[in-house]
């Protein structure tokens, strides 16, 4: 079964992020009716579009734009890399900045073959989530003029996604056997960029990215995301917020007379908010859940530039 079909795709607002109906639990009578259990338009959309086959949509911009090619990405983002490494190079404009772009570059820790037959149109690795390191960066480009790099992250991302104060199902893969371990992991997937309006200050907007797990089950799976915002400090670019936002699960229950299988159809989702309130010059970010009364709120902390549960 393809890991693609449980992956949702979001629809931003400009200041609250909608992502798909929260803690929906329901069971069907077969896999035929699941689609008609996920309410949220958006959420349908994407699972038809999964159903379908049809290609995704072009998320981290590999069709790269003019004046960029997948060398000088890697040449700038990941310096001294090997571009035969390059699984997915990527750019896009940065709506709220116009003349910049942010941009991505995805290496293998062994040289790519060249004869893959269906471009990478997401980080994924080969193996497992140590096959890819993944680096982002930010551009300016005016006229004919080369791209100029304004900043970029300072080493391969490895800053975890922290489940330990959430309301969304937690990947199997994320904690310790006992319950007691750290509820953090790095993303088996990083998939496309979210560009909403995440205006952290007056005029200084960070850009978001959207990451995921996947875990299979008989007869069913699962699929995971989270949210990363990426700020601009300096000539560096950093995370300042890495919080989970998406799960959706179906796992297969009772056989009928007919061959049909029960699914048990569940989904949960938050949103993001940017609140007037603010703490040491920064806005403070608000999570929810979506049709629900769950609340987080994030404030700037200084000392570890990122937002912190409050």
């Amino acid at each position: 079964m393809n890991p693609s079909f449980f992956r949702l795709l979001l629809c931003a607002a400009v200041s609250v992020l909608v992502v798909a109906h929260a803690n929906a639990d329901t069971t069907v009578h077969s896999i035929d009716q699941v689609r008609g259990a996920i309410k949220n338009p958006d959420a349908r959309a994407a699972f038809d579009r999964e159903m379908s086959g049809a290609a995704l949509p072009d998320g981290f911009g590999v069709q790269l734009p003019p004046g960029f090619s997948k060398n000088l990405l890697a040449a700038q983002l990941a310096p001294g890399s090997d571009p035969a490494r390059v699984i997915l190079a990527g750019a896009k404009p940065w709506p709220q900045r116009p003349g910049w772009y942010v941009a991505v570059v995805c290496l293998a820790v062994a040289p790519v073959p060249q004869d893959l037959k269906n471009p990478a149109s997401s980080c994924d690795g080969f193996s497992d989530s140590q096959d890819k390191q993944i680096w982002f960066g930010v551009f300016e480009r005016s006229g004919d003029a080369a791209p100029r790099l304004i900043a970029r992250t300072e080493e391969a991302v490895a800053v975890a996604t922290d489940w330990g104060a959430t309301n969304i199902d937690t990947p199997q893969a994320i904690g310790s056997d006992d319950g007691k371990g750290p509820a953090t992991g790095l993303p088996d997937n990083w998939q496309r960029f979210d560009l909403a309006p995440y205006l952290l200050r007056d005029g200084d907007y960070a850009f978001g990215v959207r990451a995921g797990w996947f875990e299979g089950y008989a007869g069913g799976g699962a699929s995971f995301e989270a949210l990363y915002l990426f700020h601009i400090d300096g000539k560096a670019l950093r995370v300042v917020f890495a919080q989970p936002m998406l799960f959706d699960k179906m796992i297969a229950g009772d056989w009928h007379k007919d061959g049909t299988r029960s699914h048990d159809v569940s989904y949960g989702s938050n949103a993001l908010s940017v609140l007037p309130a603010m703490h040491s010059g920064f806005h403070d970010l608000q999570l929810r859940e979506q049709h629900g009364k769950w609340r987080q709120t994030l404030r700037w902390s200084d000392g570890t530039k990122s937002y912190q549960v409050q």
